[in-house]
């Protein structure tokens, strides 16, 4: 962004015009980063059957390890009891490895 200089206003007409130039600046600025915004972040959807029967399957597979991740979760802390006596806690993050 370049400096201006400081600009001698000389009544309130040239205030007025030049809150107006900042104002259509900020408007053109706005409606750029818009567009900037929406084709970084929102994909178009493709038509191409090849390409929604790729989107059904990394969805399916992502559901599906969801469940197998929660299904070790609930068996390691708490789902069915394996033995009698606990084996000493080893921490959060070693038995959650440990089976891995």
């Amino acid at each position: 962004m370049a400096t201006q200089p400081l600009l001698t206003y000389k009544s309130l007409d040239d205030i007025r015009a030049r809150k107006e130039a900042l104002r259509k600046e900020l408007q053109r600025e706005n409606t750029t980063m818009k567009t900037h915004w929406n084709t970084l972040f929102h994909k178009e959807e493709s038509k191409l059957p090849s390409h929604r029967f790729a989107n059904v399957m990394t969805t399916g597979a992502s559901v599906f390890d969801g469940i197998i991740f929660a299904w070790k979760i609930y068996n390691r802390f708490g789902g069915k009891k394996k033995k009698a006596t606990r084996k000493k806690n080893k921490g959060l993050l070693a038995s959650l490895f440990s089976g891995w």
